[in-house]
């Protein structure tokens, strides 16, 4: 079959986002955003629909928003960074429209070319990370990436991985559970506690999906005990990493937090105890928010609030945004750019409107993934603006809106009913 100039272009975007973005982000997130803006062109030349889909309206919103506060809060170019650092979102239309284009390969994107991509992704990735911590001995390894980020990365790709679980029938599918374990080798290797939390928060929210595409008693049953025994794994491997060091206080500061009457000054002391700056931080968001509610102060006057709330906690002062997505988003753009933010964050479930969980587990398990794991991520983490994490949500969410579009074109070619 030959392959189109259409398809070769939203799969070298694929390839890159999927494939290599947990060993070579500052590589691949250039390749992605190349490839969607390079799609993106040839599709507005085309007229494709791909351009004017509920998710890519979506995109087009929030950026729309985060331009709209510029007028009001710019005092230098740092104030536009963030409207830049999130047109890299463009690329994901662009992709989609490129593969619903070409055509060549659709049809296998969902059961096995997604879900490999993503497969091979966290694996390889791992595979260095490994290879840093025994080579360097390093407590946390991160690839060439930020360790928080490698963390994030490889706990998305392999929780994407588990698409092939549910979206075809072959017998070697069972290959894709290994995406979950892998994703958590890799957070073990970051010593990240934000990646963990998100590790189980998908794992929580992927089993009923999985149990629901699978309608066999046996693989739901082999999908349970693969979960009981990874858990039993980790706590006997990862026993002297430093990630679990860092958990073993999270008991005491819980329970003296508890013994607060006040919920709040119960939350606000187990936070402060188990990571007193990122607590700073999150409070310097709430104080832009109060501050400015609709706009927020801007980008650029965000971490010199910081610097100016902590004098004393120099190690923030250096430090480049809040490191969480909804400080991040409170504090530049204020209720605009809260709205923004979860207009990115929600895309994908517009990306499969009229589409069925029953009918299609793959498709809404990616979905899921991508929502709730950026979500989580974002709460201790940057995750849209930093180019690698917005590149590979733009890749994924370029193939879900893919397949969207194909599965809808397949309901609307089934012959009706007879009466």
């Amino acid at each position: 079959m030959r392959l189109d100039p259409w398809s070769a272009i939203g799969g070298l975007a694929l390839v890159a986002g999927l494939g290599f973005m947990g060993t070579a982000p500052f590589i691949a997130d250039y390749v992605v955003i190349v490839c969607g803006l390079v799609g993106l062109g040839l599709a507005a030349f085309a007229s494709s629909r791909a351009l004017v889909g509920p998710a890519a309206v979506m995109i087009y919103a929030a950026l729309l928003l985060l331009a709209a506060t510029l007028p009001l809060v710019y005092r230098s170019s740092m104030d536009l960074l963030p409207l830049a650092a999130c047109l890299p979102m463009l690329a994901a239309p662009g992709i989609a429209a490129l593969l619903e284009r070409g055509r060549a390969g659709l049809d296998r994107l969902g059961t096995h070319i997604f879900p490999l991509l993503c497969l091979f992704g966290v694996g390889s990735a791992v595979g260095f990370g490994l290879w840093e911590a025994m080579s360097t001995g390093t407590a946390r390894a991160g690839v060439g990436n930020n360790p928080i980020h490698f963390g994030g990365i490889t706990t998305i790709l392999g929780f994407l991985a588990l698409v092939g679980m549910v979206s075809n029938a072959a017998r070697w599918r069972v290959i894709y559970l290994a995406g979950p374990a892998l994703a958590l080798v890799g957070v073990v290797l970051s010593g990240s506690r934000g990646p963990l939390l998100a590790w189980l928060s998908l794992a929580v929210v992927s089993l009923p999906i999985l149990l629901i595409g699978f309608k066999s008693w046996r693989l739901a049953f082999a999908t349970i005990a693969a979960a009981v025994a990874g858990a039993v794994l980790f706590v006997v491997l990862a026993a002297d990493s430093l990630l679990v060091q860092r958990l073993l206080i999270i008991p005491s500061s819980l329970a003296s937090a508890l013994s607060a009457e006040d919920p709040v000054t119960a939350l606000l002391g187990f936070m402060t105890a188990n990571d007193p700056y990122r607590t700073a931080l999150y409070e310097a968001g709430w104080q832009a928010l109060q501050s400015a509610p609709i706009v927020g102060i801007g980008y650029g006057q965000m971490m010199p609030l910081v610097r100016e709330l902590y004098p004393d906690m120099t190690s923030l002062h250096t430090l480049e945004n809040l490191h969480s997505d909804i400080a991040d988003f409170a504090a530049l753009g204020g209720a605009l750019g809260l709205a923004a933010y979860f207009l990115l964050l929600l895309s994908p479930a517009l990306a499969l409107r009229g589409l069925r969980l029953r009918d299609f587990p793959g498709l809404w398990l990616a979905a899921v993934v991508l929502i709730i794991g950026y979500a989580t991520l974002g709460l201790t983490n940057a995750m849209f603006g930093v180019l690698p994490q917005t590149a590979l949500f733009a890749a994924a969410l370029g193939g879900l809106m893919a397949l969207g579009h194909q599965a809808r074109v397949r309901i609307q070619a089934q012959p009706e009913p007879r009466q």
